[in-house]
């Protein structure tokens, strides 16, 4: 498995995590079908989740453009003084 195809799957784990969602949900809320979406995110990925998936991933969970190829926080801050 490739680098960027781990870390987008872990991201993608990660957004499940934070919002309280899976693949079930997820799926609806980015209009895929959840047996392809599962084999691209879910435990045991296949498929890499594409380009495409990653940014709207990004643009409907309210993430940084590129937050999906990263492991980093997107730069954001919780010093509100910062």
């Amino acid at each position: 498995m490739s680098n960027s195809k781990i870390i987008r799957q872990q991201q993608a784990q990660l957004l499940m995590r934070e919002n309280a969602i899976g693949v079930m949900e997820l799926a609806t809320c980015i209009g895929f079908d959840e047996d392809k979406l599962e084999a691209m995110v879910g435990e045991k990925a296949t498929k890499k989740l594409p380009d495409a998936a990653a940014r709207l991933m990004e643009q409907t969970f309210s993430k940084p453009m590129g937050w999906m190829d990263s492991r980093e926080d997107g730069g954001i801050s919780f010093d509100l003084f910062g």
